[in-house]
């Protein structure tokens, strides 16, 4: 079967791709189809496993992303298994169903001889709107228990819409077990063609020969024709690889759809019914045994009805096998193999299920951390096997590091599974194909590219950059990446903290807490990735790899930095908040601090300035953010001249920051400090801002002692800056007529009854300096002290 499915899941950014198996390998899932996907920036990927192929994920702890970049869902069968294999690829304009033999497994997609459909609507809309009954029915069939209801019934709507899209003529069907037996459906169809001539199977697995009976019976033949693979069968826990016991005649063969594989095992599951008025072909995941045929297993098939057609299979006499004995199930020294649960994480609510074994009444969860398994509460098994309990803070953890499993012990009983985090779920939501990259960035293990997609994401989504401009729900601009987004104004507060827009549901309420978790992450110090310049090679430690360019991912050879810079002038446009600066502040933090190599002293310097003086000129509706006090400090730098430490001091008063309290912490700007290439403390500068004082509170200091008539100490630098004003300024303590000349301002209008406005250079001078001239009035002085510019 090759590698087709794949390079399928890599076509383009898929909205979500579902996937059912029995057997399950994690490690394959992630490194082949996932990098595919992820690769194609597909959205949202879910899998949905027998109890079986579960167990076996839970094994494989190289295996991390599963409920980060990917959900899995345990499927529980009532005497039976949950045993199809389908592979389903949804956007808004296409859709791709793939089913076959093969489980998701390394031999289940390439080692072994499978088969595989590879269906479109274009030619196969019969087959869809069948493959949608399925999932439709299996979102609610008694006898099968599982928690992706809502996941089914959405596949089955696109599905079907991709039907209506599509043609089909009944050439293409789409059988399962759901509601009736896919023996029967094979007996219908070969009706439909006059009738079956000849039987002929291959399938690695035989439930000794009852179920071909069955089969020969409905059918009304007489022999079956079964294929002895050169290769030999796989081997499985259960079932023989022939079916010795029948009673109906078996005569051995080798079918030539199968004769140039023989180097490869078989696991490939297909039926040839000739019939008198042409032939039905079935292939799937139904082995020849009355648990897949006309049991209580959940199977999947593709028929494919040739009316009118002579071709048959080709058949030569081959010698049967030497039987094989199944493979024993590992046993465990300390008792039965725990059972499988189900389980998510909502803020601080830890709710599931126990599938397997039955089990109720006290219990204890345990959660499996670095150390191992690690005891996390009492809980109480309700009768339907469910639980709930409040562990504080364990979502926020748990979004940093890898899967999340956990185990439930009731006496002697045991059960594991792995646990779905609502804040991923939310954020695959509302932040469509740019998810997997702001998951690798809160996870640490992202590539420059990824903070590209970050970057163009929030440039494309205008709400995230500038909550103040969304009005509290207003529109989120024109251009999304996602399906729908709620306005970032309702995620993030003053405080830097996301809440969810009342009424939003718990994908906005699980999207906000990835929110502050995102801010932490870009907040710390991870120093730098380093240039990927092998797009292909994952980083150290990372398994994802870089996507490539023209791949759609948005344009994958730009530099981060450039978009940054358009994300920058975007956030900090005029009438930008202070917590847009602070916004702004993190991503650029982020940038000198992981992007290291390519951020160069000026412009870092060029960041910190355009961050500062924007904060510094939005309304103030609080105290000084310690943020915001760290980049002014950084601003000024370790040595500052008079002017700069002057100008530092003013930010300090425009911001209310306190000068009397300690010397403001240099962590919050670190990034900045070392891409400007500081490397003495702050202290002195610290100093050197509390003891100077800017011009226009020295203007306020001569304005208080005109106004006493007393001179006194405080603005005689002031002085010494205004030459042309600062003689009648001094005359105006000795002389009436030279008091009347200078004017003390409570605002930055007109100086006289004429109300004249002041030329813009000598507003200026009287905004930064605190002294002008009316130089197009009545040539007084003008005084402003600090903080009278209303």
């Amino acid at each position: 079967m090759g590698f087709k499915p794949a390079e399928i899941a890599g076509m383009q950014p898929w909205r979500k791709a579902v996937f059912t198996t029995y057997a399950l390998s994690l490690s394959f899932f992630e490194s082949v189809v996932l990098d595919a996907l992820v690769r194609g920036r597909s959205q949202e990927a879910l899998i949905l496993a027998d109890l079986e192929g579960i167990r076996s994920g839970l094994s494989e702890q190289g295996a991390q992303r599963a409920g980060r970049d990917y959900e899995i869902e345990p499927v529980s069968v009532s005497n039976g298994v949950f045993h199809p294999k389908i592979s389903a690829f949804v956007s808004d304009e296409d859709c791709h169903l793939i089913v076959g033999s093969g489980n998701l497994t390394f031999s289940g997609w390439g080692r072994n001889l499978e088969t595989a459909e590879h269906l479109h609507p274009s030619f196969a809309a019969d087959a869809f709107n069948g493959a949608a009954r399925f999932f439709d029915m299996l979102g609610g069939q008694r006898g099968i228990t599982h928690g992706a209801q809502e996941a089914c019934a959405s596949l089955a709507q696109d599905l079907t819409r991709a039907a209506g899209r599509g043609r089909g003529d009944g050439s293409v069907r789409f059988l399962h077990s759901l509601g009736g037996s896919i023996a029967q459906s094979m007996e219908d169809i070969a009706d439909e063609l006059g009738g079956a001539t000849r039987l002929t199977v291959a399938a690695p697995f035989w439930d000794g020969g009852a179920a071909v009976d069955d089969l020969c019976s409905r059918l009304k033949v007489e022999e079956v024709h079964v294929h002895a693979h050169a290769g030999g069968t796989v081997r499985g826990t259960a079932g023989a690889n022939w079916p010795l016991g029948a009673k109906s005649r078996v005569v051995a063969v080798a079918a030539e759809p199968f004769t140039d594989t023989a180097n490869r095992k078989l696991h490939a599951k297909a039926f040839e019914v000739a019939c008198r008025n042409g032939r039905l072909i079935v292939s799937g995941s139904a082995n020849a045994s009355g648990a897949a045929l006309t049991g209580f297993n959940v199977e999947a098939c593709v028929a494919r009805v040739q009316r009118n057609s002579t071709v048959r299979w080709h058949l030569v006499p081959a010698p049967v096998p030497l039987p094989l004995v199944p493979l024993e199930n590992e046993a465990e020294d300390d008792g039965p193999p725990p059972g499988v649960l189900r389980a998510s994480v909502t803020g601080d609510a830890i709710a599931g299920r126990v599938l397997s074994p039955r089990m109720v009444g006290a219990a204890q969860l345990f959660h499996y951390g670095p150390a191992g398994w690690k005891p996390l509460a009492d809980l109480t098994l309700e009768y339907d096997a469910s639980f709930s309990v409040a562990i504080p803070g364990f979502e926020a953890a748990s979004l940093r590091g890898g899967r999340v499993v956990f185990r439930v012990e009731a006496g002697q009983s045991a059960a594991e599974g792995f646990a779905s985090l609502s804040a991923i779920t939310g954020l695959r939501r509302f932040a469509g194909k740019a998810a997997a990259s702001l998951t690798a960035i809160l996870g640490g293990t992202e590539t420059p590219d990824d903070f590209r997609v970050l970057l163009e994401w929030a440039h494309d989504n205008p709400s995230f950059l500038r909550p103040e401009i969304a009005g509290g729900g207003g529109s989120l601009g024109p251009k999304q990446t996602g399906p729908s987004m709620i306005p970032t104004s309702d995620l993030w507060n003053s405080g830097g903290s996301a809440t969810a827009k009342p009424g939003g549901g718990e994908a906005s309420r699980g999207w906000a807490r990835f929110v502050d978790a995102l801010l932490s992450a870009l907040k710390e110090r991870r120093g730098p990735i380093g240039r990927d310049d092998h797009e292909d090679e994952p980083e150290p430690g990372n398994s994802r790899k870089k996507p490539k360019a023209g791949k759609g991912n948005g344009g994958g050879n730009r530099d981060p930095l450039e978009v940054l810079d358009k994300v920058i002038d975007a956030m900090l446009a005029k009438g930008a908040s202070r917590e847009t600066a602070l916004r702004a502040m993190t991503l650029v933090a982020y940038a000198c601090d992981r992007l290291a190599d390519r951020v160069t002293a000026a412009k870092a310097e060029h960041w910190l300035k355009r961050v500062v003086d924007t904060y510094c000129a939005a309304a103030a509706d609080g105290p000084l953010d310690e943020e915001a006090a760290s980049a002014i400090l950084a601003l000024c730098g370790p040595d500052p001249s008079p002017d700069a430490a002057r100008a530092a001091r003013q930010r300090f008063l425009t911001t209310r920051g306190d000068l009397g309290g300690d010397c403001p912490s240099e962590k919050p700007a670190e990034p900045f400090i070392a891409a400007m290439g500081h490397v003495a403390t702050y202290k002195a500068s610290w100093a050197r801002i509390v003891e100077i004082r800017t011009w226009r509170e020295q203007a306020g200091a001569y304005a208080a002692a005109l106004t006493n008539g007393t001179p006194r100490d405080g603005y005689a630098e002031l002085l010494d800056s205004c030459p042309s004003e600062s003689r009648l300024m001094v005359d105006a303590f000795l002389s009436e007529t030279a008091r009347r000349r200078v004017h003390i301002l409570s605002g930055t209008g007109s100086c006289c009854n004429r109300r004249m406005t002041l030329p813009k250079i000598e507003q200026g001078r009287l905004r930064s300096l605190g002294v002008a001239r009316s130089a197009n009035c009545c040539q007084k002085v003008l005084v402003l002290p600090e903080g009278l510019d209303g």
